[in-house]
């Protein structure tokens, strides 16, 4: 994806297409509403929702390089598009209320953005939608199956199966039940994906630029130091920031990258996975399964919680994050799937009660510094539970306890940028400065 937000601008762009399929032609009028308790209300520009919606009613897709333009292109093709914050009496903080018109009709319809750039429609024309799939189906790169057949739906229920098999061989086993694709498909994904990440890195440390931007250049700083001082002496540690710093300014400049599992925390796992199969010279076919071994980690969270930080703070994305790259790197490592469960849950355990608080409504402070504290917690975990550490509670009881937390976290502190730094003085300079 492009943006800053897979659960505003991804999700946003789905919601526009949805609304294309919805009515069936490209509308003349669109009107989308956010009610001023949710979260939308207060981020829809900063974190790029009109700009995915409005790509999203032209049609494009979630990787054009002309979304940043899409507002401008609705507007010279004579696309009316109005936002409005008012109440709705919708309880979920990322609910779209839209309404569309075009020449032969019009359509209302409410989408909810459930994080990571997924989405579901809760109600057309006024009537609850009790299944979605039918026009769900059609936003995403892979068709989901009606009625699955799982071999297990939870860690412990995997962790009966496991027999010293990788957590990987899982995650392909679960995509093909879940979704139309063979495992080499699957596979071959994981493949492609990894060389996103990898070019989202390069592109990154060749120095990128975009003005509605916060923070400017940074990750080639490392590299360039000491300038008052000396640095102390870490390498991998310094590498994983540099790649992570890379990946989240590629992300800050519209550029290409993956969300994994947001674009808030996209430069985690990318970041750290990157950095250890560099210094251990590990092949690809071992880079790809460990991105899928945090694929499977990140099903369940998203099964028991989800990725939006606007429910459950940034515990639901740098910290889930975390867990998911402290997965992968053990079964990088030569871990089995009990172990890279057990190194998710000692760092997941570590991110409980994370807020989510971005300066000025842009994803970058202090977004870049949550990842890089991801990706270091996620080596932490990685490395003691493969030395034999006790992580006392099974991933399965530490995910419900998140939920927990990210449902009892107060509205302020959950992307609304109404709590925490959001509403210091210096952000709100900043926010007055870069908003002018």
């Amino acid at each position: 994806m492009r943006g800053p937000s897979s659960s505003h601008t991804a999700a946003a762009l789905r919601i526009g297409k949805l609304g294309l399929i919805l009515l069936g032609e490209t509308p003349s009028r669109a009107v989308f509403r956010f009610d001023p308790n949710g979260s939308l209300a207060t981020t829809y520009r900063g974190q790029g929702s009109a700009m995915g919606l409005a790509a999203g009613l032209l049609g494009m897709e979630i990787s054009d390089p002309e979304m940043i333009n899409a507002e401008n292109i609705c507007s010279e093709r004579g696309m009316e598009i109005e936002y409005r914050i008012e109440e709705t009496g919708d309880s979920h903080p990322n609910t779209y209320v839209t309404y569309l018109q075009g020449s032969s009709g019009e359509v209302s319809f409410r989408a909810v953005s459930t994080g990571g750039g997924m989405v579901r429609l809760v109600e057309l024309n006024g009537k609850p939608v009790e299944k979605d799939s039918e026009y769900i189906n059609q936003l995403l790169p892979v068709k989901i199956k009606e009625n699955p057949v799982l071999a297990f739906s939870s860690p412990s229920m995997l962790e009966s199966l496991a027999s010293d098999r990788k957590l990987s061989d899982f995650a392909l086993e679960w995509e093909t039940a879940v979704g139309d694709v063979s495992s080499d498909e699957v596979y071959s994904l994981a493949v492609s994906h990894m060389a996103i990440i990898r070019e989202s890195y390069e592109s990154g440390m060749a120095g990128t630029d975009y003005e509605d931007r916060i923070l400017g250049r940074q990750s080639h700083l490392l590299k360039k130091a000491p300038i008052k001082g000396d640095l102390i002496p870490a390498g991998l540690t310094n590498r994983i920031i540099e790649a992570v710093t890379a990946i989240m300014e590629t992300k800050s400049s519209m550029g290409l990258i993956v969300a994994a599992p947001t674009a808030g925390s996209a430069g985690a796992i990318g970041g750290v996975l990157l950095a250890v199969a560099e210094l251990t010279g590990k092949t690809e076919d071992k880079i790809a399964r460990s991105l899928l071994a945090a694929g499977m980690t990140g099903v369940f969270i998203a099964l028991e919680g989800g990725f939006a930080a606007e429910e459950g703070g940034c515990q639901y994305e740098c910290g889930a994050a975390s867990g998911m790259a402290a997965a992968a790197l053990t079964e990088l490592m030569g871990g089995d799937a009990v172990m890279a469960m057990n190194a998710a849950s000692m760092a997941l355990q570590n991110t409980l009660g994370m807020i989510c608080d971005p300066v000025a409504n842009r994803v970058e402070v202090p977004c870049l510094g949550k990842n890089i504290m991801a990706a270091q917690n996620a080596l932490s975990a990685c490395n003691m539970i493969i030395a034999g550490f006790n992580h006392v509670i099974p991933l399965e009881e530490v995910i419900r306890a998140m939920k927990d937390v990210g449902t009892n976290m107060d509205h302020r502190f959950r992307c609304t940028c109404k709590g925490g730094l959001s509403i210091t003085d210096t952000a709100r300079r900043i926010d007055k400065e870069i908003n002018k």
